[in-house]
């Protein structure tokens, strides 16, 4: 069984359907206020990650797997980490 395989197809259609909010970009005005230091990640429907969970970010190197959606990489480079981000999905944003 292709575990990658099945993910990425899985990922794939959700892009396709338009409806998943881990499969759209954030806004700009989100972006905007990240550099101005106001963020959130946000990894479930339910709640954002505590910001003291994160060390302080102007310059820290941060990779970011799994997340070709748009959400989180921006938002960590906006407010000014070095952000790699690998996805296994092309179709991800």
């Amino acid at each position: 069984m292709d575990i990658v395989g099945l993910n990425r197809i899985a990922w794939d259609k959700a892009v396709e359907g338009g409806d998943n909010p881990f499969t759209q970009v954030v806004s700009s005005q989100q972006v905007a206020e990240a550099r101005r230091g106001s963020w959130a990640i946000r990894l479930s429907s339910q709640r954002t990650v505590p910001p003291d969970w994160f060390p302080s970010l102007p310059g820290l190197r941060v990779l970011c797997l799994a997340a070709g959606g748009g959400q989180q990489a921006p938002i960590l480079a906006a407010a000014g980490a070095q952000v790699t981000l690998l996805d296994g999905s092309p179709r991800q944003p």
